[in-house]
């Protein structure tokens, strides 16, 4: 089975070009004149791999890149962006959307011809099984926009939760001032029951809690105490605590950053209630933005513990 590549470019000389050489090398090529038009035969035929130019009209190819990468339909398919454009800023925005490959146009498209080769031979992105669930269907415009302004508006939304996370830190650094302000937050965007934040201390844990008040405290630090030490964390610091508490809803976050593990963000639903897929997908982006702000928080409390012994 030959490899499927979806090229994507504005100029007709460029695409005739391109698409001849892809060919040549035994390639079949899915060719398209914009973005809006790449991204809904992307949807459609769904190729193994996708060549864009990245100064287009409309939707540019960072645009374009980083769209299929945030697309569950379309995000693991490798993204090469092919462009004039060869600064050292542009390579950094085209890696930052997520291609796989950011290659300047030369003649022969050599780089271009390789690169296609070392993709396409990883094991990872071997030619798959093409399952069209509506082959007949044909995306319109405004099916491409709703889809475009959908995966926009979700990564304005992810940003704003990353750097309202971020500005945790900002002025007071200590536990308490940390936890209260995420507690604030997470309070704006999840409806739940209960919600904990265990922080790793060295030889021991410290957990804070925010919780509904009719919940039995002690019975709910002893969950969340389990769970931290199954999830690799020491023991609470001088703590025991005990009771009978386990909900069937709970969400765990662990937090990490270079395979050490600085906490673990706990977040229980109301009865009868479950935390949806995108409400998962914030946490996770709350507990990897946490990392640097539990790492400058350890990185304070030891400089200060220092001071004190001098």
């Amino acid at each position: 089975m030959s490899f499927r590549l979806l090229l994507i470019e504005d100029s007709p000389t460029q695409l005739l070009t391109i698409s001849k050489t892809l060919q040549a090398e035994g390639y079949s090529v899915i060719e398209a004149r914009n973005g809006a038009e790449g991204l809904a035969r992307a949807y459609h035929e769904a190729p193994d791999l996708i060549i864009s130019d990245v100064v287009m009209t409309g939707i540019n190819g960072y645009q374009l890149c980083r769209l299929v990468k945030n697309d569950p339909d379309l995000a693991t398919i490798p993204v090469i962006l092919l462009t004039k454009l060869d600064g050292s800023v542009d390579r950094f925005w085209g890696y930052q959307s997520g291609a796989e490959r950011y290659i300047p146009k030369e003649p022969g498209f050599r780089s271009l011809i390789k690169s296609i080769q070392e993709i396409l031979e990883d094991p990872a992105t071997k030619p798959r099984l093409r399952v069209l669930t509506e082959p007949t269907k044909t995306l319109t415009h405004e099916d491409i926009n709703n889809r475009l302004n959908q995966l926009l508006e979700r990564l304005l939304f992810e940003a704003t939760i990353a750097e309202e996370v971020r500005k945790i830190a900002e002025d007071v650094l200590d536990i308490e001032s940390v936890t209260e302000k995420l507690f604030e937050l997470l309070s704006t965007i999840l409806d739940y029951q209960a919600v904990g934040l265990v922080v790793n201390r060295g030889q021991n844990s410290v957990l804070k809690i925010d919780a509904d008040e009719n919940l039995d405290q002690a019975a709910l630090r002893a969950y969340i105490a389990k769970l931290s030490l199954q999830l690799g964390l020491p023991p609470l610091k001088d703590d025991q605590p005990r009771g009978h508490y386990l909900p069937d809803n709970s969400l765990c976050q662990p937090i990490d950053i270079k395979g050490q593990r600085l906490g673990l963000l706990v977040v229980i639903p109301y009865p009868q209630q479950t935390l949806k897929p995108g409400d998962q997908k914030v946490l996770r982006l709350i507990g990897d933005q946490l990392s640097p702000v539990l790492r400058l928080l350890d990185m304070h409390l030891n400089a200060g513990v220092a001071r004190e012994r001098v």
